[in-house]
């Protein structure tokens, strides 16, 4: 097999000979596109996660017209064959470090050849295989001024290293999507790393999953600071498999930090309320809860975001595109089940987009522990919030949980009330309070 080589460890679809000699390797498949493994790392549960990216990656293409994407780790090439075939990408350049990926990546991605099969489009290179380090290749985009639409980069661990050299090789407007599996750094386990690699020294706290998307996002509001750039969530994703965190981030230009979305979450490990402070409100922090305040009752997180999860418009958007594809449907009683996933974790995606709803969430069995109360469905729960005028949401990272800038001590007191209602209920409906007039001797009479 013959390629031209455009570069060190580069190779174009332009070099591509008539027919690529068949790899024996498993076949997998992803919303249709067929793609070969073979020694690549690969992982079936992140397929949501790819639907995600390639969701967002539609969009943005058809709101500018252009979609150009560097994939800088890309094992098999999964992401790219799909950025290629489903999110109709304009080029899409495939880059991973391992040598021995560079034939199955070029076998992947020649089925985007068939995509623009006219005459004149088949003059263009639509995509490129390097083999270089990850970040070589996104500052090497940097100084030759070669921006692109969307940087996919899918590290492993707390390696940031990508975070700010991605951030400087997207156009403005554009899209950085990033990952985290650290979740020893989200727990509060290594805070001295979390601080190292993400900028944010993390304490342990309840709702640890959702302070690994905020500190992954929050690394990047300060890698984008220091270029006078800003990024603003579309969409963010935790995944219980690694643990995973995922976030797209829409890149701005601006001049100043804005730190509206950038400062601390604080906890009272005594009521179990948490709230959000700005760098100006440090000086001040207190809980207004009744129980008496001992040393290390209240546990602060940060610097890391503490906005908005996610776009509400933007996730609505991507709503419509799944829609039209068939990825989702209306009834979801007939749909299979990774249809019913997707949909449902973009309605919980909207839901957490509602403005006033504050960083992290209530356990629904933390509520039945500390008011020793026996707690009501979730929905349930969320109507009856919802009726008192508090802003109340699922959450995708934890189901048996609520967003709701409700205080904890008020959620226990709604809690108690509804259980009363529910018991009065049910002794009323029982036999033994019937019309007494309406038996006799446990004979109905007229």
């Amino acid at each position: 097999m013959v390629f031209r080589i455009t570069g060190i460890g580069a190779m174009s679809a332009m070099a591509l000979p008539l027919a690529l000699p068949p790899v024996r390797m498993l076949l997998q498949e992803e919303r249709g596109v067929s793609f070969q493994v073979g020694p690549a790392f690969y992982r079936r549960q992140s397929s949501l996660a790819r639907d995600l990216g390639i969701l967002v990656a539609a969009v943005h293409r058809q709101q500018t017209g252009n979609l150009r994407v560097v994939d800088v780790m890309s094992g098999c090439g999964v992401r790219a064959v799909r950025y290629l075939l489903q999110a109709r990408a304009d080029f899409v350049w495939a880059n991973d470090a391992c040598n021995q990926l560079t034939e199955l990546l070029a076998l992947n991605l020649s089925q985007g050849q068939s995509l623009n099969s006219g005459a004149e489009e088949e003059k263009f290179e639509h995509w490129r295989i390097t083999r270089e380090d990850a970040h070589k290749v996104l500052l090497d985009c940097a100084l030759r001024k070669e921006y692109y639409d969307l940087i996919d980069v899918d590290s492993f661990g707390s390696d940031t290293l990508c975070v700010g050299p991605a951030i400087g090789a997207v156009k403005y407007g554009g899209l950085v999507y990033l990952t985290s599996t650290d979740g020893f750094c989200a727990g509060g386990r290594r805070r001295h790393n979390a601080l190292s690699s993400y900028g944010a020294f993390v304490n342990p706290m309840p709702f640890a999953n959702e302070i690994g998307l905020r500190m992954l996002i929050g690394c990047a509001v300060r890698e984008a600071a220091t270029r006078n750039m800003s990024v603003i969530p579309v969409f963010s994703n935790y995944s219980y498999h690694g643990p995973v965190f995922r976030t797209m981030l829409r890149v701005e230009s601006r001049r100043k930090l804005v730190n509206k979305d950038y400062g601390f979450i604080v906890y009272c490990k005594q009521c179990g309320q948490s709230q959000d402070i700005q760098f100006e409100g440090l000086g001040d922090i207190a809980c207004c809860c009744k129980h008496p305040k001992e040393k290390g009752s209240l546990v602060v997180t940060g610097p890391l975001w503490i906005g908005p999860l996610h776009d509400r418009k933007q996730v609505e958007g991507m709503t419509e595109v799944a829609r039209d594809w068939g990825w989702i449907t209306r009834s979801t009683s007939e749909s299979p089940v990774d249809m019913h996933i997707l949909e449902e974790l973009l309605e919980v995606m909207v839901n957490e987009s509602e403005p006033g709803l504050p960083s992290g969430y209530i356990k629904m069995d933390e509520i039945g522990k500390r008011g020793k109360v026996r707690v009501p469905r979730r929905k349930d729960f969320i109507d009856r919030l919802q009726q008192e005028g508090y802003v109340a949401s699922r959450s995708h990272v934890e189901r048996r949980a609520v967003k709701t800038n409700c205080p904890m001590d008020k959620c226990i007191e709604l809690v108690r009330s509804m259980e009363i209602i529910t018991a009065s209920r049910s002794i009323l409906d029982s036999p033994q309070h019937a019309d007494p007039g309406s038996r006799t001797n446990g004979v109905m009479v007229g």
